[in-house]
């Protein structure tokens, strides 16, 4: 396999996952209250639109020149890391577990 076949593969393995991570954020935001799901959705979609781009990014890792090659994967490199952090942050909102009210105090 070439650099850029392993570096196409790469991408695409964690896309796969970060789209499997999606399908259950989306499934979890359900069972949310209604204020949960308010605070949520920015950050589904946010993601989602990561995503979207994330897919075309691979498709230009396959157009890309040999002398435009290390700048292009700074490029990639720079905007995956974004997603992730993008991903991270959602996961983190949505699947927080939401604070309990407390039990009144016995005096």
């Amino acid at each position: 396999m070439t650099k850029r076949e392993l570096y196409r593969d790469k991408y695409q393995a964690q896309l796969h996952e970060w789209s499997a991570k999606l399908e259950e954020l989306s499934a979890h935001q359900d069972k949310l209250t209604a204020d949960a799901k308010i605070a949520a959705q920015p950050h589904l979609e946010s993601v989602k639109k990561k995503l979207e781009h994330a897919r075309t990014k691979l498709v230009e890792i396959a157009e890309a020149s040999d002398d435009k090659w290390d700048e292009f994967v700074a490029g990639v490199d720079k905007y995956w890391s974004e997603t992730k952090a993008a991903f991270e942050g959602a996961y983190d909102a949505i699947r927080a577990p939401e604070v309990a009210p407390s039990a009144p105090s016995s005096r």
